[in-house]
């Protein structure tokens, strides 16, 4: 195989990693718990912040929350369980305001999740 042709394929598939990459679904709010029990909310790029008491959605297409429970205790995050060490998803049905108790939250028990 000739250099260039070695260089063609490299760059189709290096297209094709970025490609699936950008495109992969992803939850449109990802909810982490470590041990101790306050949950973070994780954005893209790495960035980490306290979960705020009001988490609002976009509601494009079928927005997904992720929870990713790493304490040794079940948590509920509004109308959601996170079951100990384990990871769910949900998908909130239309566009509303979802409100309930939250055991994960570091300063309110209450924790609302707006879909618009």
């Amino acid at each position: 195989m000739s250099i260039s042709r070695a260089l063609q394929l490299g760059l189709v598939l290096l297209l094709t990693v970025v490609g699936a990459l950008a495109t992969w679904p992803r939850p449109a709010v990802d909810i982490r718990i470590p041990p101790g029990g306050v949950a973070e909310v994780h954005h893209r790029f790495g960035r980490v912040t306290a979960m705020p008491e009001t988490i609002v959605v976009a509601a494009g297409g079928r927005p997904r929350i992720r929870i990713t429970n790493s304490d040794t205790i079940a948590h509920r995050l509004g109308m959601f369980s996170a079951p100990a060490s384990d990871r769910v998803e949900y998908t909130l049905p239309q566009p509303g305001t979802y409100t309930g108790a939250c055991s994960a939250h570091p300063s309110s028990e209450t924790l609302t999740f707006v879909v618009r």
